[in-house]
């Protein structure tokens, strides 16, 4: 019975929304950083490439209750990240995919001419798949790691129209994973993006 009021009660908050409530989607490509921690999995061995950029792609869709409040959820994939582990005498490489999905209230603020500022602030459900690599000294091994972290964005945009607009945003998704001795990875993006309202 409760599920069955709140239901009823979050079609209704639907429904009494103000007409320039509106559903959109969007989708756009960006730059993805992520940060490995900075200690090594075993002494004399240094780890490099631990900071790197790679592309990435997302794609979102949200609500817009009121001009000025919503509700978005996305897809990131944030890309493929490769890092070295060194010693004396020996060296091996490995890579990591990241990408993650996100809950976020927004808030926006009209300007003039179309154009607008806007923040996000939400949860995001991160995931990281690594590789396995060696030395004779110690391995990073972390297989497929989950992590959730607040998400914390912000950006600009600019309308063509009602429907078409496109922003810029920055978006830091807390800490993605924890590697087997080295600590958290963290992530971040930089994105443009292309916006449809219906």
């Amino acid at each position: 019975m409760k599920k069955i009021l709140m239901a009823v009660a979050v079609l209704g908050a639907f429904a009494a929304a103000p007409a320039s409530a509106q559903w959109y989607i969007g989708g756009g490509l960006g730059s993805s950083q992520a940060k490995m921690g900075s200690s090594a999995p075993a002494a004399g061995v240094t780890v490099s490439g631990n900071s790197s950029r790679d592309t990435s792609y997302k794609i979102y869709g949200g609500y817009q209750f009121t001009p000025n409040w919503g509700l978005e959820m996305q897809y990131a994939d944030l890309g493929r990240f490769k890092y070295t582990l060194s010693q004396v005498g020996a060296s091996a490489d490995g890579t990591y995919r990241a990408d993650q999905w996100s809950l976020a209230g927004t808030g926006t603020l009209p300007l003039s001419n179309n154009f607008y500022l806007m923040g996000k602030l939400g949860f995001s459900s991160n995931h990281v798949s690594m590789s396995s690599s060696c030395v004779p000294a110690g391995c990073m091994t972390n297989g497929n790691g989950r992590k959730t972290d607040l998400l914390a964005g912000i950006g600009a945009g600019y309308n063509f129209n009602k429907n078409w607009g496109v922003r810029v945003e920055y978006e830091n998704f807390g800490k993605m994973s924890k590697t087997s001795n080295i600590g958290d990875i963290k992530g971040d993006n930089w994105s443009v993006n292309v916006q449809y309202a219906f």
